[in-house]
């Protein structure tokens, strides 16, 4: 069924009910008895009239008007009632043509839909075919590619035996090689570290034969040194201080003398100074490389020690 079957029927009833409100309406209004005036019957002219009761007379004339005046209401309000309805029945007309304009508007929206589906699985369907195509034939050369692999791998794993069997033989010809130079440097380490630990015992009996020779000789040059000292009469015992002396090394000749921690005393410090160079010529190690260290030294100046 289409859509303007299915709202024809509901059409032609609401036009229908249309006209025949109109219809009635105009009948009402046709049909409404116009008030003719009556013909009133002759009164008797007699004396009694005269003395009617106007009250009366005002009280019927105003009941008339209020007979009128409702009359007239109630065809007014049949009046907008009829509007009211003629009104609703338009809105309801026109309600129904914008829906049967939609329903239509949408059914062809929906065709169009429809239509643009089955084109769009017909192109889906022609893709599948062809793609079905192509996969076959992908199929058929993977199938010729595995082929060929499988002749590759074949001949590479016989290539690689091959090449595994060389390589192990280089292996342990290089193994055996490697354990010679092993050996050998290991040989060459033992000789090495014999070698070290010899020249480290001789190093450090020189360093200790040196050590002993330098303490000899600061001892030897502190007698020296006390042999030339006078102590001043005004400085008293137990005084120190920390003397730089500088000399030649061959010789022990003293070139400077200075104090380099003060003992708090001018004259201690000046009597030590003087100690020195009156000694003029220290004994120092004959080694040169010992008497290199008495080239600059400190040494306590201490009477006590």
């Amino acid at each position: 069924m289409s859509l303007l079957q299915k709202y024809a029927l509901a059409f032609i009833l609401a036009l229908s009910l249309h006209f025949l409100i109109i219809g009635l309406f105009a009948f009402n209004f046709i049909s409404e008895p116009v008030p003719m005036p009556k013909a009133q019957d002759k009164v008797p002219e007699i004396i009694e009239a005269s003395i009617l009761d106007e009250n009366v007379v005002a009280e019927k004339a105003k009941e008339l008007q209020q007979v009128e005046e409702k009359k007239r209401n109630q065809q007014q309000q049949q009046k907008e009632l009829l509007a009211r309805q003629l009104k609703q029945e338009k809105l309801r007309i026109k309600q129904a043509k914008a829906k049967r304009l939609k329903a239509e508007k949408t059914a062809k929206i929906e065709a169009q839909r429809l239509q643009e589906v089955a084109k769009n699985e017909a192109k889906k369907l022609a893709a599948i075919k062809q793609a079905l195509v192509l996969e076959k034939q992908k199929q058929a050369a993977i199938k010729q590619q595995r082929i060929a692999q499988e002749k590759a791998l074949a001949v590479e794993k016989k290539r690689k035996q091959e090449a595994e069997r060389i390589a192990e033989q280089q292996r342990k010809a290089a193994a055996k090689k490697k354990e010679a130079a092993r050996k050998a440097a290991e040989k060459q380490k033992k000789m090495i570290a014999a070698k070290r630990a010899k020249e480290n015992r001789i190093r450090a009996e020189n360093a200790r034969i040196a050590k002993k020779a330098v303490a000899d000789a600061k001892v030897l040059i502190k007698q020296k040194i006390m042999q030339n000292w006078n102590q001043p009469n005004t400085v008293p015992d137990g005084l120190s201080c920390r003397i730089r002396v500088n000399l030649i090394p061959s010789s022990g000749d003293v070139m400077a003398v200075n104090v380099e921690k003060s003992s708090g005393n001018r004259l201690f410090d000046e009597s030590a100074e003087r100690a020195v160079l009156k000694a003029a010529t220290l004994p120092v190690p004959k080694d040169p490389k010992i008497a290199e260290q008495f080239r600059s030294f400190t040494l306590l100046f201490d009477p006590k020690k």
